[in-house]
């Protein structure tokens, strides 16, 4: 093929309405269809019942209690699952559950993203294979073990427990993105502002931990992060194919009773690991405005506990997070993708 030409529908396609440095651009607001594919089965047949799925298997609210949240029959793929309605329109949020011994369908989310799971409970194993005829890979997981599966690739879970059901969270990106930096602001006061992004990005290099498995997010080592207040490890799931989906994946671990207040440029979503608290949160427009609210009790509050997913409301939410167990409150936070902005065009 001809260079030039190549470079020019390059730059075509970055040119789009709704592309930004090679990544689709999802307004906070933007409903979006998620594709589904199964093995055997005809796209007509699977949007028969994968399009209402999505609808009346829609779960809402700010936690989730994953390991008891009753979930719904899916035949078409063999499991149960609910559709989480957390963490922004820039990712398709599920909670699946495989019976004992038992095993899903062949199925994929075409090149509209790239899976990532987090096992809550169970053990058991993941094929997944290119439609190219590329030979199979498999990764053999158990309880708090994180993976990724490439954009384009159909996968196929199995139980590998005869007794016990297996449930896992399951994340999946929009579109294509590479990597794009995610605004973070922290608790003006306890450090400079200006060390933000220096810091962020120290902690970055050092603690990024490269790869699509993770063997036990609960024992990972993770590095002090001062401007948070916590200690944090960053994971860089990125895809075969080049592509990071996942641009903003780490595990955080409290070093005292509370983390500093901060939001995100999206909605992020986190599971609890380790330990139980609870999470304060506001509307507020600055930093300011959220501790006047959290004085005059205006601000909102959730409980958790291990195995509960929370997920900050679209705004974004000035949030706190406080730990009241023994154990160091330590929790999966996954920053969705898709572009944010707080005043609409």
């Amino acid at each position: 093929m001809n260079p030039t030409r190549v470079l020019v529908t390059v730059l075509a396609f970055l040119a789009l309405p709704g592309v930004l440095n090679g990544q689709r651009y999802v307004r906070q607001t933007e409903s979006i269809d998620y594709v589904l594919t199964v093995e055997n089965d005809s796209e007509a047949a699977v949007n028969a019942w994968w399009k209402p799925f999505q609808q009346t298997a829609a779960r809402t609210g700010y936690c989730f209690d994953l390991p008891t949240l009753p979930l719904v029959d899916r035949p078409q793929l063999g499991d149960k699952a609910v559709i989480l309605k957390a963490g922004g329109v820039g990712q398709l949020v599920q909670l699946i559950e495989i019976p004992p011994g038992g095993q899903t369908k062949w199925h994929g989310y075409g090149w509209e993203g790239e899976a990532l799971f987090y096992v809550l409970s169970g053990r058991g194993e993941t094929e997944f294979r290119s439609p190219g005829g590329l030979p199979t890979n498999k990764y053999t997981w158990k309880k708090n073990s994180l993976f990724a599966i490439p954009v384009d690739h159909q996968m196929q879970h199995r139980n590998l427990d005869k007794a016990q059901p297996l449930r896992l969270l399951a994340t999946t990106g929009y579109a294509v993105n590479m990597y794009p930096y995610v605004a973070e602001e922290l608790r003006s006061g306890r450090q400079n502002p200006a060390e933000g992004p220096a810091e962020r990005a120290a902690t970055l290099s050092r603690t990024t931990y490269p790869g699509h498995y993770v063997d036990d997010l609960r024992e990972h080592p993770v590095a002090m992060r001062e401007a948070r207040g916590n200690k944090t490890a960053f994971f860089n799931t990125m895809a075969t194919a080049g592509h990071r989906t996942h641009p903003n994946v780490h595990i955080s671990e409290l070093t005292g009773p509370e983390a500093f207040a901060h939001k995100h440029g999206n909605q992020p979503m986190f599971v609890i690991l380790k330990g139980k608290g609870y999470d304060v949160w506001s509307e507020a427009s600055d930093l300011k405005a959220y501790e006047a609210a959290v004085k005059a009790k205006q601000a909102q509050s959730a409980p958790y506990d291990v195995g509960t997913l929370c997920g900050v409301p679209a705004g974004p939410h000035w949030h706190q997070h406080f730990s009241t167990g023994t154990d160091p409150l330590r929790y999966l936070a996954i920053v969705p993708r898709g572009a944010y902005e707080e005043k609409p065009r």
